[in-house]
């Protein structure tokens, strides 16, 4: 379990040169809103200042030069998808730090299954700021041999694919895209799941 409050999640944008700023009212609502503690899952919030935190502005921010982790591993491809512009949503994040071992080598709509039990597909952008503040706080490289399917979709090819993020090793954050019906050993799902202070 790694719990970073309000002000832990404040320090590591300051560390890494992100921007988003909680404001004192907000950083007091959100110390008392913190949710259930789970083990095996990173918990963090968001501000309300959340232009900075979209997968475009966290790689102009952090950039794709592996000598300064954390950084994005230089794929072009996503450049001019519409998702890389969505700004994570503000609140309580409750993400698992790893694949859950039955969503592995399964397509994408292994979703459905575990909505069930009030988990649900991450965005792109929850995943990415999971990874830079485990990263910031503790050193520590989740993900590093493993994706997770993301709700995000592409528009610009013609299948719509699936966006993943993972790999997180030397080289950078690996951001992918597959079709639905992908399978592969190193892909599974990390669970999101929504906090009271937040609807899904």
């Amino acid at each position: 379990m790694s719990l970073l409050r309000p002000g832990d999640v404040q320090s590591a944008f300051n560390e890494l040169g992100i921007p988003s700023r909680f404001g004192r009212a907000e950083m007091a609502r959100l110390d008392t809103t913190t949710p259930t503690e789970r083990p095996g899952y990173v918990v963090f919030p968001t501000p309300e200042d959340n232009q900075a935190l979209s997968v475009l502005a966290l790689r102009k921010q952090l950039g794709v030069d592996p000598a300064a982790p954390p950084a994005f591993f230089d794929h072009p491809w996503y450049l001019d998808e519409p998702f890389g512009d969505r700004p994570c949503d503000t609140g309580w994040h409750v993400i698992r730090m790893g694949p859950l071992d039955d969503s592995v080598e399964r397509p994408v709509y292994y979703a459905e299954e575990i909505r069930e039990n009030g988990q649900f597909l991450p965005w792109s952008s929850e995943v990415l700021l999971m990874l830079f503040l485990h990263f910031a706080a503790t050193g520590e490289r989740l993900l590093e041999r493993k994706h997770t399917w993301t709700r995000d979709r592409t528009e610009r090819t013609a299948a719509r694919r699936f966006v993943s993020i993972g790999a997180f090793g030397k080289k950078g954050v690996f951001v992918s895209s597959h079709e639905v019906g992908y399978k592969s050993r190193g892909l599974g799902i990390c669970p999101a799941i929504v906090p009271p202070s937040r609807t899904e």
